[in-house]
């Protein structure tokens, strides 16, 4: 009777205890210590080799030049004896960067797939400890009607777990959406489409008023091989070939080029939905970080497998020169000019390439060394020439604090522009005046300042902040120390007549 209740209590405590455990289901490492190494330390040591900051013979650092937004990569999954120092140069070119999720798609190897499976587990064994498995972009995949949760054919699968050190190596702290898909290239199309939604759907560098900033955003990686059991020659052909689809964002192309075996890619589908979502989501150019095949690792160059490494990216500014500010001064002149004159504004035949590029600006008017109008648009929507032009319009027309410009004071106004850089959320520590444009928002509240702003004021840090939270977004002046203040910075490219 005694071991009746006894049993009976242990069982009361598994089922109605407020203590009782619950497992998470995690999903094992199987590939650790044979298909990579086993431990971080190991990892770290392994990549070192290929990711240490170059030393030219001068003994300048020679960093890896890059300018843009990292939006999606392709990764070789192969062991990492043959493809580390490939992978190794995505490591390289993400390292320190932020992403809150990184939605990581493979093929199957071990059984044939139809539609999109989704593992179904609440985390991932890795060398680095578990890796939380965003379970909300999971069930919003699973939505589409080709996708289903399916961790049994994950259990055993290689093609993601090879690449995950890679991406932790890197980037340090993510969520992760693992995701396989199969042979039908309607599965990958719908898929880009999905996962493009979601990048979408992420907040921003600069969220709408009313949302929260997330503090780094989502990375599409797809895991594949290349050619295999070719010669060095013929796989060298084949993938370049390849890899010429990848870089023009010619899904179609390629399409058409693995039907009729022309090229081979192991992750097909994988690579044609971090193409094509990359694409959707604004990526708008693709670099090859690296190719080798087993060849130049083995020395036997008989039967080889291909690896690339391929990043997808959003193309950052360039610099303007001084025939590019020079033009848009006169424009800017010209602009403000006519419409104080006659209420018309004009419009310019424009041919350089870079004005015709989308940012930010900010048109300043001055006039006898004081303000006379201020007015900008700081992400930029339109062609930066347009914006000056539009800007300089607003500036002398509709600034609230200034009557609109005359005929009669044209003579004496000075132009200065303001370009700028794509606003990132920072923390307030990382406020560097003189240097950094700060824009402060909590809600549907909003205030900026320039980087001018400090020189021209001599304010303390903590002075600069306060006004920008008190006299320019109407918060309290100590806003920006709160958790719920998002702060952006961005740097600007100032000139004037």
């Amino acid at each position: 009777m005694r071991k009746t209740l006894f049993l009976f209590a242990v069982a009361a405590l598994i089922f109605f205890g407020c203590g009782a455990r619950v497992e998470k289901k995690i999903r094992k490492a199987v590939c650790k210590g044979s298909w990579y190494p086993p431990d971080k330390d190991a990892i770290a040591s392994r990549l070192e080799k290929y990711t240490a900051v170059q030393v030219s013979t001068d003994g300048v650092s020679v960093p890896m030049p890059f300018n843009g937004t990292v939006i999606g990569l392709i990764l070789p999954h192969a062991g990492w004896i043959y493809s580390e120092s490939v992978a190794a140069e995505a490591v390289k070119l993400i390292r320190g960067k932020t992403f809150n999720d990184v939605i990581l798609i493979g093929p199957s190897h071990g059984e044939a797939l139809s539609g999109i499976a989704i593992d179904d587990s609440q985390a991932w064994e890795t060398p680095f400890g578990l890796r939380r498995v965003n379970m909300e972009i999971a069930n919003k995949i699973n939505v589409l009607k080709q996708a289903a949760f399916n961790g049994k054919i994950h259990k055993k699968e290689h093609s993601l777990e090879v690449v995950l050190p890679y991406l932790e190596a890197a980037l340090g702290d993510f969520s992760l959406t693992p995701v396989i898909v199969g042979q039908s290239f309607e599965d990958s199309s719908a898929l880009a489409r999905r996962i493009a939604a979601l990048y979408k759907e992420a907040e921003g560098p600069l969220p709408l008023p009313g949302r929260k900033a997330s503090k780094g955003g989502m990375l599409f990686v797809a895991s594949s091989d290349m050619s295999h059991y070719l010669t060095y020659e013929q796989a060298n052909v084949m993938d370049r070939s390849c890899l010429a689809y990848i870089e023009n964002f010619n899904s179609e192309g390629l399409k058409t080029a693995l039907q009729s075996g022309e090229v081979q890619l192991c992750g097909a589908n994988a690579v044609l939905a971090v193409m094509e979502a990359s694409r959707l989501a604004g990526a708008n150019a693709v670099r090859v970080l690296k190719y080798a095949n087993s060849g130049d690792i083995t020395g036997d160059k008989s039967r080889v497998v291909g690896y690339g490494a391929v990043c997808f990216y959003r193309k950052g500014v360039g610099m303007l020169d001084a025939d590019e500010k020079k033009a848009l001064l006169k424009m800017a002149k010209k602009t403000v000019e006519q419409y104080a004159s006659t209420g018309r504004v004009p419009d310019f035949n424009i041919e350089s390439e870079r004005l015709k590029e989308v940012q930010g600006a900010f048109v300043t008017l001055r006039k006898g060394g004081m303000l006379r109008g201020c007015i900008g648009n700081i992400v930029g929507a339109k062609p930066l020439w347009e914006t000056v032009r539009d800007m300089a319009v607003e500036a002398s027309s509709s600034d609230p604090r200034f009557p609109r410009v005359t005929k009669d004071e044209l003579r004496d106004i000075k132009i200065e522009i303001s370009v700028l850089t794509p606003p990132q959320r920072v923390a307030a520590d990382d406020v560097v005046l003189g240097r950094d444009g700060v824009i402060v928002r909590r809600g549907a509240r909003q205030g900026v300042y320039l980087p001018q702003v400090a020189d021209e004021t001599g304010w303390s840090r903590e002075e600069f902040m306060n006004s920008l939270c008190k006299h320019k977004a109407g918060l309290d002046e100590e806003a920006w120390r709160d958790d719920d203040t998002d702060i952006f910075t961005f740097q600007a490219d100032v000139f004037s007549q």
